[in-house]
């Protein structure tokens, strides 16, 4: 994957995904955007980084999600940064939510039951 870039949207979210060129210079095309989820934990204190798609790709039919999504993000709605350097783990992260294989969204006739754990004894 090419050409990654993170910004902030107007509503606060920093967004990562592959920049696309544009022939609209008020416009910034991003191809599978994901935007980056920061949690912690209340009773560690340990913060937690993940990245969410914008869209799921169980969403997008499969025509589409082989060619990528790309939203239109207008420029005059968006920070950037000219110096930022993404981690390679965030980069990793990101490049395995859109490389993976979806999930189907319709359940499998092969597909083999849960065991089933005992939690109490059964009294008769």
């Amino acid at each position: 994957m090419d050409n990654i870039t993170t910004f902030v949207d107007n509503v606060g979210r920093v967004v990562v995904g592959q920049k696309v060129k544009s022939k609209d210079s008020s416009l910034l095309k991003i191809k599978e955007p994901a935007v980056v989820n920061v949690q912690v934990n209340q009773q560690s204190g340990q913060i937690s980084v993940q990245l969410l798609p914008f869209v799921f790709r169980e969403f997008v039919k499969p025509s589409a999600r082989e060619k990528g999504v790309v939203w239109n993000f207008n420029v005059n709605n968006i920070v950037v940064s000219d110096n930022v350097e993404l981690d390679d783990a965030i980069v990793k992260q990101y490049e395995n939510i859109f490389e993976k294989p979806v999930a189907s969204a319709a359940p499998t006739e092969t597909r083999d039951e849960p065991e089933v754990v005992k939690l109490f004894d059964d009294e008769d």
